[in-house]
Order: structure tokens, then sequence, then C-alpha cells
């Protein structure tokens, strides 16, 4: 019987076993030249709305920033642009986003799913004067301004849900094939 529980907890670790995180840890920061050529977009904004997700499962859960742009140097961007990061520098999200402050943004990732990070730049406005004279001029943004969800950012969560939901099953149906086995087993020595 001993046994059976053993091959039980050591056959479910592998379902419900916790993923190792490692702490952020930059190098140091890209030069400006690097900058332009490997982000998606470089652009100043005016902070409008941090959104935190509902439940937090871990550090890396994204955070959603939403900008009034005010100068660009790459990518078209809209007027009002969203931008992704972790919750948490530990999982090298920017944590030091405040709401109606201005910020220089390097961001990575495909236009409709920009995301930036600890490592990417990204800075306050007031600490990034060498990063300003060094971009020169920039442009404006277009005047569009977006105000529709970003069906990458729903199925995102759908996503996160339906893993999590298929390891409650998988452990779920383990728990129950193990009582069946114990009450088979337990049958057939009476």
């Amino acid at each position: 019987m001993n046994s059976l529980i053993f091959l039980f907890v050591f056959s479910t670790w592998f379902v419900v076993a916790p993923v190792n995180v490692h702490a952020c840890s930059c190098a140091e920061p890209p030069s400006i030249e690097d900058q332009m050529n490997r982000k998606t977009a470089i652009f100043t904004g005016k902070l409008l709305s941090l959104t935190k997700p509902d439940k937090i499962w871990s550090s890396a859960d994204p955070v959603k920033a939403q900008f009034e742009v005010k100068q660009v140097w790459k990518g078209e961007l809209d007027s009002q642009t969203t931008v992704y990061t972790a919750l948490s520098s530990e999982s090298c999200g920017y944590e030091g986003f405040e709401v109606n402050e201005e910020f220089i943004v390097f961001a990575y990732g495909k236009p409709d799913r920009l995301q930036t990070g600890l490592c990417e730049g990204t800075k306050n406005l007031k600490s990034a004067q060498e990063e300003l004279k060094i971009l020169g001029a920039g442009y404006e943004p277009s005047k569009i301004t977006s105000h529709q969800e970003n069906p990458l950012e729903l199925s995102y969560f759908n996503k996160e849900t339906n893993n999590r939901f298929l390891i409650v099953l998988v452990f779920l149906i383990s728990l129950t094939l193990f009582i069946l086995l114990v009450i088979f087993l337990r049958r057939r020595r009476w």
C-alpha cells in the first residue's frame, strides 16, 4: 500500500511541480544605435493608466500600460498605444511606471503587442536626457486613438486559464484513478 502512495505522489509530482524561476539580471544597456536596430518601437509618452491583472499567478503576469504618445523615433504608433510588461522586476518587468509621468519607452514584439521590461532601456523622461540628445528629432504619432481591446491580450489570458485548467483536470483524474485503485485492491484482499 505504501508503494502505491509513493507511486501516486511521484507520478503527480510532474503534473503539479512548481516551475523554477530566476531573478532578472540585465547586461550593460545597449547603445541607442542597437536599440534602433532591435526594437519595434521607440517613443516618449505620458502614462495614462496602468492595469494590473485581476488575479496574480506569478511575477511574470502582464501589466498593461496605456500611453499618450508624444514623440516617436521608431514604429507606426497611434496617439495612444499600449505596452505590456511583467508585473515584477523579478521577471524583468519594469516597475517604475507612475500614472501621469512621462517616459521614454523602448518596446519590442509585434506592433499590436508591444512589450518592454527592466533591461530594455525604458525610463522616466527626466532621466533620459542623454538618450533624447542622441536620438535627435522624432516625429509625431498618427492622430488615431485606438480604444479597442487587443484580441491578443484576451487570447493570452484564455491560454493561461486553459493551461491551469488542464493541470487541475489531470491532477483530479489521477487522484480519482488512485482512489479507485485503492478501493479495488482493498476489495480484492477481502
